[in-house]
């Protein structure tokens, strides 16, 4: 497991907050989240979109699933990865075994950019605080990005065929890149690499719940030691977890 020097922000180059996204930053909780992303204006596709679609799933998964930004089927009915792809994730989650219900999944940007187009810049910037307070509230043990662009959010300079299946330690989470579900529809062996990578889920968050016990050990001064080939990031308050959190491994 590697971890980037700085721990790269999602922000990393955006303009300042405004109030609006300390609005954001203080919902309480993801239901507020959801609803505020559904009455959204802060960004040109207020205009286009049928639907917002804030995310759905567990409100505190060991995992949460992060892919760019709705599609057309997505967009119709206001709930994430619901078309073809979506099919296929759940499909790879039942592997492991894991149900749509367990974990959470959400996008960079909640609304469907006009013919699946990349998202513009503005409209990531518009939609960043949402998915950093989705982030604050869910705590998830592991992030697990679907594509290249969700994976560039948080690693910038990373590519997908060298990082997929690689854990790396972000803000104390473990980032997960997998290749996004519609490139495997395409290839064979993509789908089959994709099935490898999201075998391999818990063993990420049992990862990230050794590293949170060697913090929460070195925050009280007991004996603890990082485990083999990953690098623990210095011990923060917020990366102290309850004890209780072990319920929360599947």
């Amino acid at each position: 497991m590697t971890e980037p020097p700085n721990g790269p922000d999602i922000a990393a180059g955006d303009a300042k907050s405004t109030g609006a996204d300390k609005y954001i930053g203080e919902l309480s909780s993801i239901e507020e989240i959801a609803a505020a992303v559904r009455s959204c204006t802060r960004c040109g596709l207020v205009g286009t979109r049928i639907n917002a679609v804030p995310g759905e799933g567990s409100d505190s998964p060991s995992i949460l699933f992060i892919g760019e930004g709705p599609g057309a089927n997505e967009d119709e009915q206001g709930r994430p990865f619901v078309g073809r792809a979506g099919k296929l994730l759940d499909e790879l989650l039942g592997v492991v075994p894991l149900l749509r219900s367990d974990v959470h999944i959400t996008n960079v940007v909640k609304c469907r950019p006009p013919g699946n187009r990349d998202p513009l810049p503005e409209e990531v910037r518009a939609c960043r605080p949402y998915l950093e307070a989705q982030i604050g509230l869910l705590k998830p043990y592991v992030i697990a990005t679907l594509g290249r662009h969700a994976m560039n959010r948080f690693l910038p300079n990373a590519r997908i065929s060298d990082q997929h299946g690689r854990a790396t330690v972000w803000r104390d989470i473990v980032i997960f890149p997998l290749y996004h579900p519609a490139a495997a529809l395409r290839s064979t062996t993509l789908r089959q690499t994709l099935e490898n990578d999201i075998r391999q889920l818990p063993e990420a968050v049992l990862q990230s719940l050794e590293m949170s016990a060697t913090r929460s050990q070195a925050s009280s001064g007991t004996d603890g030691s990082v485990p083999a080939g990953t690098t623990s990031p210095a011990p923060t308050e917020s990366s102290v977890e309850d004890e209780t959190d072990q319920d929360r491994l599947f």
